[in-house]
């Protein structure tokens, strides 16, 4: 069985090019297009991983973030924090503020998988 891969991203050609990468290396991916939809499909789809834009509308990747973890059923799901907006410090808040990783956009492929890799299970 594959790992599922939820990826949240208001871009629709970053969100199909991760999408697509993700899915040629064996991964089933699942696509949100806000912070509302992203924190449903956790809910409902309960991926292995997500990859969450933390600039989002109608929820930010900031509050869903934080509504994963402070739900028993998701808690435990890797995050990795996803944004365009790489300021200095950026990369400590998003650990604080529940992520496991953090990658800056624009991003390369390889780092993004490296990412996954370490957080992700052996399966």
């Amino acid at each position: 069985m594959s790992q599922r891969i939820l990826i949240a991203d208001d871009d629709y050609d970053l969100r199909t090019i991760v999408s697509d990468y993700l899915r040629s290396l064996g991964f089933e991916t699942v696509l949100a297009t806000n912070g509302e939809e992203a924190l449903s499909g956790i809910k409902a789809q309960k991926p292995d991983l997500v990859v969450l834009d933390l600039s989002m509308p109608k929820m930010s990747g900031w509050d869903v973030a934080k509504a994963v973890r402070e739900d028993p059923e998701s808690r435990r799901i890797p995050i990795i924090a996803f944004t365009a907006h790489a300021l200095k410090g950026a990369d400590t808040h998003a650990l604080e503020s529940g992520c496991d990783a953090y990658l800056a956009k624009p991003f390369d492929p390889d780092v993004l998988l490296e990412k996954i890799r370490k957080l992700l299970p052996k399966s």
